[in-house]
């Protein structure tokens, strides 16, 4: 062979060769770099789902001030809002339920176990013809439109005065009357607790363990208080389980509330969002909002206590009424029961803070107005929006796509009522609806003015064989 020939052909041999591995090299770095990106991505997910399993695994932790008090903990940040109330983010875990015995150590759910949940609940229909769904705000709280809400970690509490006594309810609108028929009553006496509260309710059937949850869908107006330092008016919705005589009764309350006594400084005459719970009847334990150990929140907007702004009052003779959906729903995994507003999930009562409701089965749910007096005598305070029932939309106060859980079957049902329950019916009044508007579902309307210009109220006589204990 030519010797020039065999070098050239050696060359090309050696280039191929050199670019052969050239190309080797070159794939192992692209499977090298590939593989570091998978890593980083899985890397990046486990992180990723560290941060999503991490809010599960939070423990409440009883924080203690030097006086030795139960309080929330200290707050990272704190908000000023418009209408002069404050909000402290707090700790989620630091929350004053973990000074509850029975919330030793638990265990913190960010939202109930099961989606399953969001299905079965009726998602309530705005009737278009009122054309609220374009009136209402973004969020019907000042917080959350003002601040947004609270960072991850923290939840908003209302501040409230250290010194001011620690409001409790002392009775429930079961404890009155039976929900088996219409009924009317004279306004009695407490015989221990003062004067008796006046109601305008309806109810579906008693039922030992019957109902899994409830909900509705609320006007949220706010009514003359005569008494200001004392009277307070609601709007609110009852799940309950147990009795009055064995000192057992359970339940988990949630409505907006008119009492200026229990909010001085934030609006006092306008209406809030609030929470109350019991255990015993009444006696010694519960409280409303984050005010006492019990409720535990999750949700960063939401501020138990806070005012529901705007909303609508009879001067205002508005065209449509502003309005906010309310459930409540026993879940299994937490367990306990879930209060979910505006379809979010707010926070939860556990089942370890009941006795009759701790098995996620409730016997009476109840739903309507109520109004504190500051005497025997007929009160100047409304209820509802201050106008009878008879008055319809847009000027009565009402609930309306009133919902239950059913436990026998699982299912979500429209609610049938029994009756309705008034106390005095020359001061408020109840009237239940059905299929006026489309997509209202199972409705009320109902309040009164009380004895505001109203001489048939004010001129009611309370006879002594009518003036007995509600209990």
């Amino acid at each position: 062979m030519d010797p020039t020939r065999l070098v050239r052909s050696s060359a090309r041999a050696a280039r191929s060769l050199q670019l052969g591995w050239r190309v080797v090299i070159a794939m192992t770095c692209v499977l090298l770099l590939l593989l570091l990106v998978k890593s980083s991505q899985a890397a990046g997910t486990s992180s990723t789902l560290q941060e999503e399993v991490a809010p599960s695994s939070r423990r409440l932790q009883a924080y203690r001030d030097s006086t030795n008090v139960a309080r929330h903990g200290p707050a990272s940040e704190s908000f000023q809002l418009s209408d002069g109330s404050w909000v402290d983010c707090v700790p989620i875990e630091q929350q004053i339920a973990a000074h509850e015995p029975n919330l030793q150590d638990h265990i913190i759910r960010m939202q109930p176990s099961s989606q399953i949940l969001m299905n079965n609940i009726f998602l309530p229909q705005i009737d278009n013809v009122s054309d609220k769904q374009q009136q209402l705000p973004q969020h019907p709280q000042l917080f959350a439109r003002e601040h947004g809400g609270c960072r991850e970690g923290f939840i908003p509490v209302q501040r409230s005065d250290p010194n001011q006594q620690l409001f409790r309810k002392h009775q429930g609108p079961a404890a009155d009357r039976g929900m088996t028929s219409t009924t009317s009553m004279k306004n009695p006496t407490s015989a221990s607790n003062g004067p008796a509260h006046d109601y305008a309710v309806v109810a579906v059937p008693s039922t030992t363990g019957g109902y899994t949850g409830q909900g509705g869908v609320l006007s949220v107006n706010g009514p003359y208080i005569g008494e200001p330092s004392s009277e307070f008016s609601l709007s609110q919705l009852w799940t309950v389980a147990g009795s009055y005589q064995l000192e057992n009764l359970n339940t988990a309350e949630v409505g907006w509330q008119v009492y200026p006594a229990l909010h001085p400084s934030q609006q006092p005459l306008a209406p809030h969002l609030f929470i109350y719970w019991t255990r015993d009847a009444y006696l010694s334990t519960g409280c409303y909002n984050l005010n006492c150990p019990g409720f535990v929140q999750v949700n960063s907007t939401w501020v138990l206590g806070g005012t529901l702004a705007p909303y609508t009052t009879l001067a205002q003779k508005a065209k449509f009424e502003y309005e906010f959906s309310i459930f409540v729903v026993f879940d299994s995994g937490t367990p306990g029961w879930w209060l979910q507003i505006q379809g979010t999930w707010v926070g939860y009562w556990p089942s370890s803070i009941y006795t009759t409701l701790k098995a996620g089965r409730a016997d009476n749910l109840e739903w309507g107005g109520e109004i504190a007096p500051a005497s025997t005598t007929p009160t100047t305070t409304g209820m509802g929006s201050g106008a009878f029932a008879s008055a319809g939309y847009p000027v009565a106060a009402y609930q309306r796509n009133v919902s239950y859980g059913d436990a026998a079957s699982g299912n979500w049902y429209y609610a049938s009522f029994t009756g309705e329950a008034v106390t005095n019916t020359n001061c408020y009044t109840v009237g239940i609806q059905q299929g006026g508007y489309t997509n209202w579902g199972s409705y009320f309307f109902f309040g009164g003015p009380g004895a505001l210009n109203n001489p048939a109220c004010a001129n009611t006589l309370l006879e002594p064989e009518n003036l007995e204990a509600f209990s």
